[in-house]
């Protein structure tokens, strides 16, 4: 799920805010499938499962389910500060932070324990790199790259883990000048790779 998120600069996250994630009218296939998987991630961590739809325009779709979001934010490292205010809905003001993944949820961590269904450590967090970047290719996936429209640092990350889990010819792209900034991953994938990437979910 994570995989999937938007992070165009970088995983926003407002105080108080209950809003899962958010897709174009174009995504209407992708939204779908996260919705399923969100409800399925919320049953597995014991999170209550219910996800209330909201769109605008007849197509713009965000989900929004307050246990979900802070489970997913969980995941990332930032910094709420009183500097960075958004005006809520409600006329209130909350504290916003931009948020990144750190390479080290997917590294070992260097104990040789065994971590989360008997797997040990370094299989468990090569399948969490796997299903992160499976989640993002679901999304960002086109043609044989990645493309973002900025999310600089996803596409960092996406690189990192493509090169961690030996794929080759790893090389960034991007077009300055425009907006938004596109960002391209480049790569010729491992087997295991191309597995991860055509599965259907």
């Amino acid at each position: 799920m994570l995989g999937a998120l938007d992070e165009y600069l970088g995983r926003r996250i407002v105080e108080d805010d209950d809003r899962v994630e958010g897709f174009y009218c174009d995504e209407a296939s992708t939204a779908a499938l996260f919705r399923r998987y969100i409800v399925r991630l919320a049953e597995e961590q014991g999170l209550d499962p219910v996800v209330r739809d909201e769109v605008v325009q007849e197509c713009l779709i965000s989900y929004r389910s307050k246990p979900i979001v802070d489970h997913l934010n969980s995941c990332y490292q930032y910094q709420a500060s009183s500097a960075s205010l958004e005006q809520a809905p409600d006329g209130s003001y909350r504290r916003t932070a931009s948020a990144s993944l750190s390479m080290q949820l997917f590294l070992r961590s260097g104990q040789n324990a065994s971590t989360g269904r008997g797997l040990s450590d370094e299989v468990f967090h090569r399948r969490r790199a796997l299903a992160y970047v499976a989640g993002a290719w679901v999304r960002y996936g086109r043609g044989s790259d990645f493309i973002f429209a900025n999310a600089q640092g996803k596409t960092r990350l996406i690189a990192q883990l493509l090169s961690y889990l030996g794929c080759r010819d790893v090389r960034l792209e991007s077009n300055f000048g425009f907006i938004p900034q596109t960002n391209m991953v480049h790569f010729q994938p491992t087997d295991e790779v191309s597995e991860w990437l055509q599965r259907v979910w």
